[in-house]
């Protein structure tokens, strides 16, 4: 009998140990399967940041090769941190940089012969003493230092094909410029107004990057003179965009001339600083944590 129960009591002890061993992995696998659902989530989220960040450097690569800012030494169309360092666009030699915007600016704009056509030869320095035109696209190449380059820079600027973009389209808000553009026109037109003003208050245009300038034009003269000064007008490399017009003849009595008046709104335009834009980019965990954010945000 004793035996018996003794025999009870072991197996007893053996089914509680048997439980035990049970629980305990039960609990082991549970908490495994915990940590591994929670590791995958977090690589799968750090793999996102990764390959996030990996877009903007090709991005930032991207613009500087586009543009020409730094030279590509071994032609990977990347940049080291000592590349990146030691970039000086200044001192660069353009030849290196076929196919960016600055070598296009700097070498084929600057000597384009259609835009030069309508260029200002007003500038003494843009000459030798010789009365020859300085090539400073030429000089530019030339140049060693860079102080040199700079220099030969803002002369290419004044002086070369590239002066006719800033007549055309200038780069800040400059009316007291816009209102000379318009004597010089009239003056051409061999007409003087008896005055010149802005039109009204800066404003956004509907083309982005280009603000408005609006101009009031008052233009009352005999019917060739305001002919003239219209065909001038149109003429202008500086855009003005005539919005509204009233046009009205008149004769004298006296001496049977025929006066035509023009009473005008225009838009004069100057572009707005290019920059580079950057953007930032939100990376979520799960879309409950995306939906959780714009929620919040709202």
């Amino acid at each position: 009998m004793a035996t018996s129960i003794l025999k009870k009591v072991k197996v007893s002890r053996m089914q509680q140990q048997m439980m035990l061993i049970v629980l305990v992995t039960s609990l082991v696998l549970g908490v495994t399967l915990v940590l591994a659902i929670y590791f995958s989530k977090v690589i799968s989220f750090n793999g996102k940041v990764i390959n996030a960040k990996d877009v903007s450097i090709e991005n930032y690569y991207s613009v500087i090769s586009s543009v020409g800012i730094c030279e590509d030494k071994d032609h990977d169309k990347k940049y080291s941190t000592a590349e990146l360092k030691n970039c000086n666009p200044d001192a660069l030699d353009v030849d290196t940089l076929n196919g960016t915007l600055r070598n296009q600016v700097l070498t084929q704009m600057s000597n384009n012969y259609a835009l030069e056509s309508v260029a200002r030869d007003s500038l003494g320095e843009c000459y030798s003493e010789d009365n020859k035109r300085i090539n400073w696209s030429e000089v530019y190449q030339s140049k060693q230092t860079e102080e040199e380059r700079i220099k030969a820079l803002s002369q290419m600027r004044k002086c070369s094909s590239l002066r006719v973009i800033p007549d055309a389209l200038p780069a800040q808000l400059n009316e007291e410029a816009l209102l000379s553009s318009l004597n010089k026109i009239f003056l051409l037109s061999e007409w003087e107004p008896e005055a010149l003003s802005p039109g009204g208050s800066v404003t956004e245009s509907p083309i982005v990057g280009l603000t408005v300038i609006p101009v009031s034009l008052l233009i009352e003269a005999d019917t060739a003179h305001t002919r003239r000064i219209i065909a001038n007008i149109e003429r202008s490399i500086r855009e003005f965009d005539i919005s509204v017009a009233t046009i009205s003849w008149a004769t004298d009595e006296d001496s049977n001339e025929e006066t035509l008046k023009v009473e005008a709104q225009a838009n004069a335009y100057y572009s707005t600083e290019k920059v580079a834009q950057e953007e930032t980019m939100y990376i979520y965990a799960s879309n409950a944590a995306k939906k959780k954010q714009r929620s919040s945000d709202k």
